[in-house]
């Protein structure tokens, strides 16, 4: 281990003790997932319109013929069903393959560091009335310029702090948290024990595991729980070792709302962007195929 400083260098940091490591690591991981996701929801899409599509829109015109009904030939209705499943089925098998074909104890750790942002982000809107967290340095120290300096935000403002790498200030700010409860007390030492692993030393994490007891209230010791954890995860990846244990040792803690959280964090924007692009992909093809079809209309159609 080394003494702490004040300040750190960008450059210098060990990108493993950066304040986002963990995020980095999970979008490392991440990416293999995501792609195997692409995959398998291409090869989902092609079945579902090039096989069941057909067969339903072929037992449609039968069933129509049967009945005496005429189908319409003048519009490829059939082949607008079979591209409209392609459009959906592909950024559905996608998003369900990316989100759940994951190791269950990678997936885990993603929830529970997901539960522990949203609560982050929630108790920073409460304070602050903000529409979104700042996450560039830019937003992030204008942020800082104008935000009352009051004990009741010093916790969000260190945090901002240490999310730009500014050591000392950080350490200021967390000074000036309140310590008038074990709340406080954890959070003052859980905020001053991350500062330092930030700038290179690593410090036990049993003498704020202990306050964690001292917290009456069982919601504020669950987060508290889980933040030691994000800790120990911090530390594990900083020295090469599994980071995902710790975090997915609170998960069956932390109840259902996790998985809701993460649902709509992973599975959905997924769904949403994967869309947006096939049904894209779909309008440009019929728009395109209505446009030049007088000009190679088959000879007698």
């Amino acid at each position: 281990m080394t003494a702490p400083i004040t300040s750190v260098d960008s450059q210098l940091l060990d990108p493993a003790r950066h304040p986002a490591a963990i995020a980095s690591a999970i979008g490392t991981q991440w990416r293999t997932y995501r792609w195997r996701g692409y995959a398998v929801g291409l090869l989902a899409a092609v079945l579902a319109a090039g096989v069941v599509a057909p067969i339903l829109t072929t037992t449609v015109i039968m069933a129509t013929a049967a009945s005496g009904g005429t189908v319409p030939t003048r519009i490829p209705w059939d082949a607008i069903v079979w591209s409209t499943v392609f459009a959906l089925a592909a950024p559905w098998a996608s998003a369900a393959t990316f989100s759940r074909w994951q190791p269950r104890r990678f997936r885990d750790a993603v929830e529970t560091y997901l539960w522990l942002a949203i609560r982050a982000e929630q108790d920073f809107q409460r304070l602050f009335g903000a529409a979104s967290v700042p996450r560039d340095e830019r937003s992030i120290r204008a942020f800082l310029s104008s935000a009352a300096e009051t004990p009741e935000t010093a916790v969000e403002r260190a945090g901002m702090w240490l999310a730009i790498l500014e050591i000392d200030r950080a350490r200021a700010v967390a000074d000036a948290i309140p310590d008038a409860t074990p709340r406080g007390r954890f959070d003052r030492a859980a905020t001053r024990w991350l500062a330092d692993f930030i700038a290179g030393t690593t410090r036990s994490l049993e003498p704020i595991e202990r306050l964690i007891e001292m917290i009456p209230d069982s919601d504020d010791r669950l987060e508290a729980s889980a933040l030691i954890a994000l800790s120990h995860a911090r530390v594990a990846l900083a020295e090469a070792r599994d980071w995902r244990s710790p975090l997915a040792s609170v998960r069956q803690e932390l109840g259902a709302e996790p998985h809701s959280t993460y649902r709509r964090v992973v599975w959905l924007p997924v769904f949403r962007r994967l869309l947006s692009v096939y049904a894209i992909g779909v309008v440009i093809y019929w728009v395109a195929f209505f446009a030049l079809d007088p000009f190679f209309a088959l000879p007698g159609r």
